[in-house]
């Protein structure tokens, strides 16, 4: 069995949950230090695939030591997350508003666009703790549907059911989900989808850091049908501080009436920001399958 494999399964999520609702910070932390040393010395397929994206990311130019150091902080980066999120789950809903900061400015334009009857297209990077963006928009009551991953593994509908609390509704991906998702951007709702996850059946490359990639075209397509308010957002983590979100929007969707390069235009718009978000913190980016079509 692949590693990756074996940490979307559904064994390997609920022991994340047991360890982090029984093991303390300190512990959960050394425990991801052992695992993130383990992958870098056993460089299983998955380290490969990290390690090939952020060659693009950090460019051909950078040394092979300093590579594999931002690799290893990656999975180190990522076991933090997995257990501050399963640590998190096991808090009161009180609290988990308060395990991110999230500026207050980004409420007051999702709820001005709200009254205005505009519908809000939430879009979010793979960066950091993501998933404790979830728990504090439950925690704040904001009704959104999450367009999450299609067919999802059992460790993954394990994570979905975590992450839809309070009025969030988790939804894979799927024909009935996207009618859905327009019908509720169309009559003012709020969606909310990946940005960054790579669709290789996707017949349009997008250029991401000067090389055509797998980028979804699928958000551009929902901003450009619905006229959706757009932002584009990402958590990040500073050590003493910890995770917060930073986010830019609302976008300006392209309006040229040619429907396809409108959503061309507003897909490398929108990978553009992501750009900016990856090449500030590339270690902290956890995007685990290949981003690039092999050359």
């Amino acid at each position: 069995m692949r590693l990756e494999d074996l940490t979307s399964s559904g064994v390997a999520t609920r022991i994340g949950l047991f360890l982090g609702k029984h093991l303390p910070r300190r512990l959960g932390y050394g425990l991801a230090h052992c695992a993130a040393r383990l992958i870098a010395v056993c460089r299983p397929a998955i380290y490969r695939t990290v390690r090939a994206n952020l060659r693009q990311v950090l460019g051909a130019e950078v040394a092979d030591r300093t590579l594999h150091d931002i690799t290893r902080q990656l999975f180190y980066h990522a076991g933090q997350c997995y257990y501050d999120f399963f640590n998190a789950v096991a808090q009161p809903p009180e609290k988990r508003e308060g395990l991110i900061h999230i500026p207050e400015p980004f409420f007051e334009h999702v709820h001005s666009e709200a009254k205005r009857g505009r519908g809000v297209l939430l879009l979010g990077l793979h960066m950091s703790n993501f998933d404790l963006i979830f728990l504090a928009l439950g925690a704040r009551g904001m009704p959104v549907q999450v367009l999450s991953l299609a067919d999802p593994t059992a460790g993954f509908r394990i994570l979905n059911r975590l992450r839809g609390v309070g009025a969030l509704r988790i939804t894979p991906i799927s024909p009935a989900a996207l009618r859905q998702a327009i019908q509720l951007l169309n009559s003012g709702g709020i969606v909310a989808t990946g940005v960054d996850r790579p669709i290789p059946q996707d017949r349009e490359l997008i250029e991401f850091f000067g090389r055509p990639a797998f980028m979804p075209l699928g958000p551009a397509r929902l901003a450009v049908m619905t006229g959706a308010s757009t932002f584009v957002g990402g958590c990040y983590y500073t050590p003493g501080q910890g995770y917060a979100l930073q986010y830019t929007g609302p976008l300006e969707i392209a309006r040229t009436g040619d429907k396809r390069q409108d959503i061309l235009t507003t897909a490398r718009s929108i990978i553009a920001i992501v750009e900016d978000y990856v090449r500030a913190r590339p270690e902290q980016w956890l995007m685990f399958h290949p981003v690039w079509p092999e050359a």
